[in-house]
């Protein structure tokens, strides 16, 4: 007994001793919030006030130190993910986990994103690169006086690098590119038509519905290019099957959304504006809360670290503004033709050409320190040969993208942020030629808007949907739509707005099969039923979570089961439902697993698992949803049919049955077999992960219950490989009420901080899935205690 209570005395101070160990060993990164620090380079004192939520407002005497201040409050709170993200800019993620990460920096070595920074920073107006300058001096002032960094170089043995000006601008250049839809859909797309033909390609070739909502009224509709161009060069063959490339650090977007509101149609007599960019979650969040003041500027919103300024959204006072993806189809693949007696030449049509050869140098971690690698980049005319890193595209295949020249990212985002007014917010805009979006506006004045920017390629031939031969010269971009021409609205007579991804308005020219349409058609029926909205009717949009895709299908379920006893109690769950996808709602579970089921059954037999696989994901899952869509009228849709099973013809119902069948069966496995007992919320979770969660899970977050689904304005897309996980959705969120800006507010979970023990790494989580926000604080940031001032040093 005696050697027993030495063992539990012995067992429970060890305990003690590691708990203690591990509450200091983190905590002793997290910086306080109030003093005085002092740093080199700064010219006048900056003052820093923080929020509850660890939001800082900065007030400054002038645009340097506002802008030094910035880059040195975001990498106090998240240097690591800075780190993360201009490392993957580098192509040098392998300096910190080795091995691991050498496809990934190939890839990102290969595309060249630093090559493409370097060049943008050299392209800038001097008063911007004096910016983020300033912004870079801040980040290195923090590096230089830090003395505990994040804990995750502790338990990687490395430390940060000095930041350099050209790391901030990869990071638009990153962002830029994960917005760009075309990257992963041309290939999918490319790959099915490979092993089903055309025929089946062009049943699942997206184009905008007809009933399908746009943001402007009026025009007439842009078709697709025709069935012949989009599967006239499908006979060159992929590339042999690898493993796909990883690229974890810039999340797909694939769903967004911002709703306007003029005073004839507010009940507040001026403007309210929301916005909802969406995004894959992470830990720390994407962008990171900011409020700049200095002559000049008085700005916040949304920044993203590494980067000066406010740009994903943010209000001024004078405007307010908010981002959607414009899916503009801005990328391109070229396969060429090499020289069989030369391989570092391909064919034009003007005879073989040189490949320009760029030497890069890949760095792997390793226990005896960096080694060194090199590996040569061909570049055509047409961009870098990306067969080798991009498993799905064919041989030889090279990447065209806007986004390789300078794009005015940083000079147009700087610029929005001073604006005044809509001549001002479309010049800002007028300057960024990629990313690719749909900024929604409203001012003071009561007045709304938005506007199209991309730079949207003009061809000689085809619409760039699928790979083209680039040794003939018969499908060169021979030009770009004019700003001019690009979407716009200002004032409609209608008195309010809405983007969720789908066709702004009617071009001269197609800029992408790839809009979306379910959330602006939920959107289009909530309105036809509001005459006024006030600022509770507008955060209960940004929260709303009807499908009108499960309104679409309920009728044709309830058909087609009808007389399969065993459906009949689950069937009963739909019965009063009001198709909304709550986190309570049995049905909501029910219509979720069916409607996955539906699609894997219309069209995985034809183009395979690993095929549904891809095209079933967040970001391209709306191009099946599209094809049954349009289908679901028709009983004998050719893709309804069963291709594993010859000598029977299935129809639409059938496949209803047996996709009901599959979803009940999920359901009972993972909730029981009482549906009474079946909520989605106990199965569609956030998880907030952490870069090195997967082997260090405690730096991730508990799965959150959360609302919505794919489809629904409050987007909460699952990932199709692990089922029922939330993969993406409106995790940045923004209410502007000109009326009252004491009223406005914004949320960006799971919190400011990347710092794992900070009061702020996750205090915004539960806000956000609760469908709150947090105060904006915009005219009474004077108000708040916590007040950090930073000092020149002597």
């Amino acid at each position: 007994m005696k050697i027993i209570k030495i063992f539990f005395i012995v067992l429970i101070i060890l305990i003690a001793g590691v708990y203690t160990f591990y509450q200091v060993f983190f905590r002793s990164a997290v910086p306080g919030y109030s003093g005085t620090i002092k740093l080199a380079g700064i010219t006048a004192p900056v003052e820093v006030r923080t929020d509850d939520y660890g939001v800082p407002h900065l007030s400054a005497g002038n645009e340097y130190d506002l802008f030094f201040a910035q880059g040195y409050i975001t990498a106090r709170e998240r240097i690591f993910q800075m780190d993360m993200t201009r490392l993957a800019g580098r192509g040098e993620l392998s300096t910190l986990f080795g091995q691991a990460t050498l496809d990934t920096d190939k890839y990102l070595k290969t595309l060249g994103f630093f090559r493409t920074a370097a060049a943008e920073y050299a392209a800038m107006p001097q008063k911007d690169r004096e910016i983020i300058n300033a912004y870079t001096e801040g980040v290195n002032a923090y590096l230089s006086t830090v003395k505990r960094l994040p804990r995750e170089y502790a338990i990687l043995g490395t430390r940060p690098e000095p930041w350099e000006p050209t790391d901030s601008v990869v990071v638009g250049t990153l962002m830029a590119y994960s917005l760009t839809r075309s990257v992963k859909a041309d290939l999918v797309l490319y790959n099915i038509g490979q092993k089903v033909g055309p025929e089946v390609l062009e049943l699942i070739t997206p184009n905008y519905p007809d009933f399908a909502p746009t943001v402007s009224r009026g025009g007439d509709r842009v078709p697709r290019t025709e069935a012949v161009d989009i599967v006239a060069y499908l006979s060159t063959p992929a590339s042999p099957s690898r493993a796909p490339y990883a690229f974890p650090l810039v999340p797909e977007i694939p769903a967004s959304n911002w709703m306007i509101f003029s005073p004839s149609r507010s009940t507040t007599g001026n403007a309210i504006f929301t916005g909802s960019p969406d995004l894959e979650p992470k830990i720390p969040a994407l962008f990171y809360l900011i409020h700049l003041s200095a002559p000049g500027y008085n700005v916040i919103g949304g920044s993203t670290p590494g980067a000066p300024g406010i740009n994903v959204l943010g209000t001024n006072g004078a405007i307010a503004w908010s981002t959607v993806n414009g899916r503009v189809d801005e990328l391109d693949y070229f396969i060429e033709e090499i020289n069989p007696d030369n391989p570092n030449q391909y064919l034009t049509e003007e005879g073989y050409r040189d490949f320009e050869i760029i030497q890069e140098t890949l760095k792997i971690k390793t226990k005896e320190g960096i080694k060194q690698e090199k590996l040569s980049v061909k570049i055509s005319r047409h961009g870098p040969i990306i067969s080798d890193v991009m498993p799905q595209a064919p041989p030889n295949t090279a990447m065209k993208w806007v986004g390789f020249e300078p794009a005015g990212i940083f000079t147009g985002f700087l610029a929005l942020n001073r604006a005044q007014n809509f001549d001002e917010f479309r010049a800002a805009l007028s300057i960024i030629r990629t990313p690719t979006l749909n900024i929604g506006y409203a001012d003071a004045n009561g007045n709304i808007g938005y506007q199209y920017i991309a730079r949207v390629p003009i061809r000689m031939n085809g619409d760039g949907t699928l790979p083209v031969p680039g040794w003939d010269g018969n499908h060169e971009w021979v030009g770009f739509m004019p700003f001019e021409e690009l979407p716009y609205d200002y004032n409609p007579d209608k008195g309010y707005l809405g983007s969720f991804n789908n066709l702004p308005k009617s071009t001269t020219y197609p800029m992408t099969n790839y809009y979306l349409f379910e959330r602006a058609t939920r959107f289009d029926e909530i309105m036809k039923g509001k005459e006024t909205v006030g600022l509770d009717d507008a955060r209960g949009f940004q929260t709303d979570t009807g499908s009108v895709v499960a309104k679409r299908w309920i009728p044709y379920i309830t058909s087609a089961c009808r007389t399969t006893d065993k459906l009949k109690r689950p069937l009963a769950l739909f019965d009063g439902w009001d198709f909304s996808i709550d986190k309570k709602s049995g049905a909501a579970a029910l219509f979720n697993a069916f409607y996955f089921s539906m699609m894997k059954n219309t069209v995985a037999d034809e183009i395979g698992d690993d095929l549904f696989s891809q095209l079933s994901a967040p970001y391209l899952v709306y191009i099946i949803d599209l094809a049954l869509t349009n289908n679901i009228g028709n009983l004998d849709f050719l893709l309804f049919d069963d291709v594993t099973t010859p000598d029977i013809t299935e129809d639409r119902d059938d496949i209803i049955v047996k996709s009901m069948n599959e979803a009940v069966a999920e359901l009972s496995d993972r909730l029981g077999d009482d549906p009474a007992d079946w909520r989605w919320g106990d199965i569609h979770t956030m998880r907030f992960e952490h870069p090195m969660g997967k082997k260090l899970p405690f730096f991730n977050l508990a799965p959150i219950p959360t609302a919505g689904d794919d489809f629904t304005i409050n987007a909460g897309l699952w990932d199709n490989a692990n089922p029922f996980d939330m993969k993406s959705g409106g995790v940045i969120r923004m209410i502007v009420d000109f009326s009252n800006f004491e009223n406005s507010t914004l949320v960006s979970p799971p919190g400011q901080s990347g710092l794992l023990k900070s009061p702020h790494y996750g205090d915004q989580a539960e806000i956000w899935a609760g469908g709150d926000q947090i105060p904006m604080h915009f005219k009474t940031a004077e108000d708040l205690e916590n007040v950090l001032t930073l000092m020149p040093a002597p």
